[in-house]
């Protein structure tokens, strides 16, 4: 049986964002990830790129015992999942389901509903030949949209085992949050996701980050929320779990299912005053505890933008960024986040991380661009000082 305020480990690629939303449920935290950023703000180890992410379990090792909760990138790793639930009780779905789940061809069988605004794309196997349209090569093992690019004909065969094709259906991408639990699923809110906008200097099938919530018709909706439970029954999903979209004329097309915490968690609940995680506890058949499933509400529409380095540099001695000095509020909108240590070498990827409010989606994108194009300057500026 759980301790009803457990301290909680989380595990991956980058763990700020989901040690921020334990805190706003009220857990204690340990982390291990890659990056270790200054406003992690948790005991933490980091995790060596070389050995990421099979070093992980063993450097959990370091900390308390208590349950583990896996972020981004490890539900393409089972096995190292497999090895930290067998020594400490996990927050998440098991090695099992991630391979049911991520198998790319699982949405399509379990979803048939012709009836209803959700189409899945279709899906082929990494060697065939598409019949027609435009379609995308996806690795299997993929996140965050690394990897992801157009399928051409000439390209040299596809190993089937790394790679499949993903039929392309051009709209707006967006972002679902839903919590599963015995067999049936929550959808708690949708946004748009930030894909293919040149200000952040991404690729464009990268991920860089989420605008919202936003409001879809109400028919959209029930599918949506109809195509979580399916997928969350058949994939016997718990927790909070993701699912990336293309959205057209009222249309769906699930792209990407997350069976983990979504990295668009944290918008929605700036924007809601719901802290996520305790229905993700409730998901894994954990107590939550004593503590306010509720704040206030403080924004209407909340976004996160991921700044990807423009070009090759040392991380500044001190920036904009600096407010993270402050006493720490979970509840409190930062300006930056996943901020790195002064002199760490950035030479592409993910700088750090901005936030933004506003009252509609579009006034937010244009306040989130505003801050890019700052911190262009100031990189632009700064450069000689610091390379």
């Amino acid at each position: 049986m759980y301790d009803p305020k457990p301290i909680i480990g989380v595990v991956g690629a980058s763990a700020r964002a989901a040690v921020h939303s334990l805190a706003r449920a009220g857990y204690p935290t340990w982390a291990v990830d890659l990056f270790a950023d200054r406003d992690l703000l948790a005991p933490s180890a980091r995790c060596p790129l070389a050995n990421y992410p099979h070093a992980i379990p063993a450097l959990a090792e370091r900390f308390p015992p208590g349950p583990v909760l896996y972020t981004g990138g490890l539900e393409n790793h089972p096995a190292v999942v497999a090895t930290l639930a067998a020594r400490r009780p996990l927050w998440g779905n098991p090695p099992a389901m991630l391979e049911r789940v991520r198998d790319p061809f699982f949405a399509g069988r379990a979803w048939s509903r012709a009836d209803m605004p959700v189409r899945c794309p279709r899906v082929l196997p990494g060697d065939a030949v598409p019949p027609d349209g435009v379609w995308l090569v996806k690795p299997r093992r993929g996140a965050g949209g690394y990897g992801i690019r157009p399928f051409h004909p000439a390209d040299p065969p596809l190993v089937p085992d790394d790679y499949y094709l993903q039929e392309f259906v051009p709209g707006a991408p967006m972002s679902a949050v839903f919590v599963g639990r015995g067999g049936d699923a929550q959808m708690l809110g949708v946004t748009e996701q930030l894909n293919g906008v040149g200000w952040l200097h991404e690729e464009y099938f990268r991920y860089a980050g989420n605008v919202g919530p936003v409001e879809l018709p109400t028919e959209t909706v029930l599918a949506l929320s109809a195509f979580g439970r399916t997928i969350a029954r058949h994939g016997e999903l718990v927790g909070l779990f993701g699912v990336d979209f293309q959205y057209a004329a009222g249309v769906a097309y699930p792209v990407e299912i997350n069976p983990r915490y979504p990295a668009s968690a944290e918008v929605i609940e700036h924007a809601t005053g719901r802290a996520l995680m305790l229905d993700h506890a409730a998901g894994c058949d954990a107590p939550p505890g004593g503590w306010p499933i509720r704040r206030n509400p403080r924004h209407r529409v909340v976004g996160k933008a991921v700044y990807y380095a423009p070009w090759t540099f040392r991380f500044p001695e001190s920036g904009p960024w600096d407010e993270w000095e402050r006493p720490f509020d979970s509840w409190d909108l930062p300006t930056f986040a996943d901020v790195p240590e002064p002199g760490s070498a950035v030479v592409s990827g993910p700088v750090l991380t901005m936030f933004e409010t506003g009252s509609t989606t579009v006034e937010v994108r244009h306040r989130l661009q505003s801050r890019a194009k700052e911190l262009d300057r100031f990189f632009d500026t700064n450069e000689e000082a610091y390379t």
